[in-house]
This record gives C-alpha cells, sequence and structure tokens, in this order.
C-alpha cells in the first residue's frame, strides 16, 4: 500500500484531503507544519508527500531544505502559480504543484493517482 502524507496548516483542508485521498487503498497521514512533517519522515518512509508552502512554524520550502528522500515525491500544494517561493521550492526538488483554489476532490485524486502510479 503507498504512504502519503498530507502537510497543511489549515485543519479544515488537511482534513478534507485526507478523507478524499483515503477513499482509495492508500495509507494517509497528516501534518500540520513542516517540522511535523520532517519528524513523521523520520519515523516513516512515504512515497508522495502533499505539502502546503505557506505554514506556521516551518514552511514548505523549510521543509525541502530539510528533507532528504530522493524516492520520495513531493507535489506542492498552494495557490501559488508563479513566484520566488514556488520556484525555489521546485529548485529544492519538488516534483510539481497544484492550485489549491481551483482543486476539487476528483482533481486531487486524479493527481495523487497520477503521481503514486509513475513511482517505480
Amino acid at each position: 500500500m503507498r504512504k502519503i502524507l498530507v502537510v497543511e496548516d489549515e485543519d479544515l483542508l488537511r482534513e478534507s484531503y485526507r478523507i478524499i485521498i483515503s477513499t482509495e487503498p492508500y495509507d494517509v497521514d497528516t501534518a500540520k507544519n513542516g517540522q511535523e512533517a520532517l519528524d513523521k519522515c523520520a519515523e516513516k518512509t512515504y512515497d508522495l508527500i502533499l505539502l502546503d508552502l505557506m505554514m506556521p512554524v516551518l514552511d514548505g520550502v523549510g521543509f525541502l531544505e530539510r528533507f532528504d528522500n530522493p524516492d520520495t515525491k513531493v507535489v506542492i500544494l498552494s495557490n501559488l502559480s508563479t513566484g520566488e517561493v514556488l520556484e525555489k521550492a521546485l529548485k529544492l526538488g519538488a516534483d510539481s504543484n497544484i492550485i489549491k483554489a481551483s482543486l476539487s476532490p476528483r482533481d486531487l485524486l486524479s493527481k495523487v493517482r497520477y503521481e503514486v502510479t509513475s513511482i517505480t
């Protein structure tokens, strides 16, 4: 079973993403900030991380600066479609990004399925 970590500081979004992704046969964990995500990644290896960029404690860029597992795919969840922060996240190893504002449950599942099936 593929393991997915959803890193999102907004409680409602984090729980919504977890519920939606859990409708598929994935093991889904959540974290409310980058530090909590790093702690979880120290305990468990994930196939896919959905990572918000703007969070308290440790943001998405800070997480990517400290995270070191090239076998884990990282997809940015943000409302940023361009800009320095997004560019930096992609340079630090994020594989792609999803615009949260236009994300439907169907789109989220499609993106997760696509990313998971592309993992070797």
